[in-house]
């Protein structure tokens, strides 16, 4: 039974890592969490081909090894490790990473029976920066781990986090497997935001504790995949996460918004002209010079669409999760979306998105539901300041490009060239003296 009393010691924890060829992580991790004599240590192995398991076999042979043929991701073997476990408490830590000696002492005695879920501080490898320390979210659910880079003595934290980063955390593992675990629909990306909303929607809170440390090596695992393929699933979970947590009366009005407001992105990004005669110019011309920005562009209009389809083929099934979820409540939106402390950041630099949103926000009504602050204005307006100084630094680069040339090739200094046309025609030399026009005006540009 669930006993939060109890947790005292990290004999209670069985401490998870995911591993997918990250045996040179593994070689500095696993020490660091034998250190804290924890009460079991599991490793998934996701299909590694480098040598990971026989080195967990070899050197940690008390650890308990769970192998997975394929690579499946974060949340699917987070799952399978939480049924195995043995022990009450569960502790997640990304195998590229290591434990400070106080990682699980620290976070322990905030577990309790409305608490069954703690955030750990992550900093860098070298424990000056920070890499997260809570988190935020913005209402279309995209997600950030504040205060990133930045010094860890310079900065605050909050008690209470909507979610935590599945990177490094402690849950109840009663509680955990009750709500179903992280959505193994996700395979990675926010799936730790998701699980942090359904448990401050299911009547539980969820603690951060900045001396629960571990240090990340950064994102070495994402490093591996196409980042067209992390893209992908930044903006299919972000949806995911919007569309099963909200209350009804949001959801109802967010649901087209969200498929409105994703498909406009993928239009922006893009690069279509819808004036222009060739309204894909410029997106050709970028790609037929290999311009890795318009690249990347193209490609994250095409995962905005990819996601907005998947989300719309897998409806009927959000729509069930949505229902487990409602049956669980026992938190309202008004009181959770406190804790996304920025849920109208921009998350598109781009002035005509912004004035888009804007329009759907009051046509739906939205903005009271989301407590809209009267900066909205004064975040476009800034977008669009930024945008008016990109476009003169543009000019500026141009005129000074031809200021030079001019300097060096310096027009030849000859008498009125209106005069010599004039003789031109005269002469009926019209060609001629189209040419000597064209030149005039090029020379004067």
């Amino acid at each position: 039974m669930y006993n939060p009393s109890v947790f005292r010691s990290a004999s209670d924890v069985s401490v998870i890592t995911i591993n997918w060829n990250g045996r040179e992580h593994l070689e500095r991790l696993l020490p660091s969490l034998r250190a804290l004599e924890p009460g079991e240590l599991i490793v998934v192995d996701n299909g590694s081909t480098d040598g990971s398991p026989e080195f967990v076999r070899r050197r940690h042979p008390d650890a308990v090894l769970i192998r997975n043929p394929d690579n499946l991701g974060f949340a699917h073997p987070c799952n399978r490790a939480a049924e195995q476990a043995r022990r009450p408490v569960l502790a997640f830590i990304n195998n590229d990473m290591r434990a400070h000696p106080d990682w699980l002492q620290a976070a322990l005695p905030h577990l309790d029976d409305s608490t069954p879920c703690v955030a750990s501080r992550i900093l860098d490898w070298e424990g000056q920066r920070i890499d997260y320390n809570g988190s935020s979210l913005q209402y279309l659910g995209y997600a950030l781990q504040r205060d990133v880079g930045k010094l860890a003595q310079e900065v605050s934290h909050e008690d209470r986090v909507l979610f935590p980063c599945g990177g490094a955390m402690l849950v109840a593992r009663e509680v955990f497997l009750g709500l179903g675990g992280f959505d193994a629909d996700y395979f990675a990306i926010y799936e730790d935001v998701d699980l942090g909303w359904r448990l401050w929607s299911a009547g539980y809170q969820v603690a951060f504790e900045p001396d629960s440390r571990v240090f990340h090596r950064g994102h070495a695992s994402f490093r591996k995949r196409p980042s067209e393929k992390v893209r992908y699933l930044m903006h299919r979970n972000a949806l995911l996460t919007a569309l099963k947590n909200y209350e009804e009366p949001r959801f109802r009005k967010l649901l087209p918004l969200a498929l409105v407001m994703a498909i406009k992105r993928a239009v922006i990004f893009s690069g279509v002209d819808k004036e222009g005669f060739y309204p894909w110019k410029e997106t050709r011309h970028g790609l037929e010079l290999g311009d890795p920005q318009v690249r990347d562009r193209v490609l994250d209009a095409l995962n905005q669409l990819a996601a907005v389809d998947d989300v719309w083929e897998t409806l009927p099934a959000i729509l069930q999760k949505r229902r487990q979820i409602e049956q669980r409540r026992r938190r309202g939106d008004g009181e959770i979306m406190a804790l996304f402390k920025d849920p109208l950041r921009p998350i598109v630099d781009d002035s005509r998105y912004l004035e888009q949103e804007e329009a759907w926000l009051e046509r739906f009504d939205l903005n009271g539901l989301l407590g809209r602050p009267e900066s909205g204005w004064q975040v476009r307006r800034e977008i669009e300041l930024r945008e008016s100084l990109r476009h003169l630094e543009r000019e500026l680069h141009a005129r000074l490009w031809l200021a030079g040339r001019a300097q060096v090739n310096p027009p030849a200094r000859r008498g009125p060239r209106w005069r010599e046309g004039l003789r031109m025609l005269r002469r009926g030399q019209w060609l001629a003296a189209w040419r000597q026009f064209v030149e005039t005006v090029n020379r004067g540009i």
